[in-house]
């Protein structure tokens, strides 16, 4: 598996807390009309709000040629530019201040990690440190984050692809899974293990630093 690692700053510290980015921090859905707009030309509106593909939420079909000319408008602007999850900014401000070290682990090439950090730069995000990773090219079942875990060993890994929990082994940490409820998530009903489920991080943070007693306890069992 190909992991590439770019760290920004590093205070170790600090207790970890790894968050996934799109679907946690920054919503690709949100951001897809923009994108669109600026490439085509034309206003969408979501036809489908639960769908987990970004087309099929705004009933659009991109042909193989449409496709390319939107990806390259995306690697210019996209990646810079995504929108925020709604109270994902306040739940890293409440964990931040509250004294831990927050490490976005995305899955996405090493050369975006800028357009990544300058898109946290945007919003305000207190993030220093990005890990990218990659999926295994020889087995594309395999959890794309699973040796970035392992190396980090952070309190908490919140993500909301349960796949991106599977098979890490040797660590301490406790899976949390940001479940948005899209009713064709082709990830849903893995059968993959995570010791809590909520509907996006302000909801978690919310419970984890009101009920830190708890947690720690959830932690050492």
């Amino acid at each position: 598996m190909m992991t590439n690692f770019q760290l920004f700053s590093f205070d170790n510290t600090k207790p970890i807390i790894a968050l996934d980015c799109d679907g946690v921090l920054l919503d690709y859905q949100a951001t897809f009309p923009r994108i669109y707009k600026k490439t085509f030309g034309k206003q969408l509106t979501p036809i489908s709000p639960k769908s987990y593909h970004a087309t099929t939420r705004y009933g659009v079909t991109l042909t193989p040629e449409e496709r390319i000319q939107f990806d390259a408008i995306w690697d210019i602007d996209g990646w810079r530019t995504m929108v925020m999850h709604d109270g994902a900014l306040e739940a890293c401000q409440l964990l931040h201040t509250a004294g831990y070290e927050l490490v976005c682990v995305t899955q996405l090439s090493s050369c975006f990690l800028e357009h990544r950090l300058e898109n946290f730069r945007l919003h305000g995000f207190p993030i220093d440190r990005i890990i990218s990773t990659r999926c295994d090219e020889n087995n594309s079942t395999n959890n794309p984050k699973k040796q970035a875990i392992e190396q980090l060993q952070p309190l908490i890994f919140v993500d909301d692809k349960t796949r991106n929990f599977k098979d890490i082994e040797g660590v301490q940490t406790k899976f949390v899974f940001i479940d948005h409820e899209f009713y064709d998530d082709p990830h849903r009903n893995e059968n993959i293990h995570y010791d809590a489920k909520y509907s996006s991080l302000l909801e978690f943070t919310k419970d984890f630093l009101r009920d830190e007693v708890i947690w720690s306890n959830r932690l050492d069992n």
